[in-house]
């Protein structure tokens, strides 16, 4: 059981992943890429932490 915990958290990380390289909007230029993916790679293995904390303090500056 707990292997099957291991693959829905890596399979929620590629998709946190491939959300926040493609799909968040950020502009990438031809040197940014440096920063962002690893960036991006990081944010992805905290999901959780991520989604319930980090994603809605975002969300809730930009609407200031």
């Amino acid at each position: 059981m707990p292997r099957v915990f291991a693959w829905i958290y890596q399979a929620v990380a590629l998709a946190t992943f491939v959300f926040l390289t493609f799909f968040d909007g950020y502009t990438y230029t031809a040197w940014n890429w440096l920063i962002a993916i690893p960036a991006n790679a990081f944010m992805s293995a905290i999901w959780p932490l991520y989604w319930t904390l980090l994603r809605w303090v975002e969300v809730f500056m930009i609407r200031s």
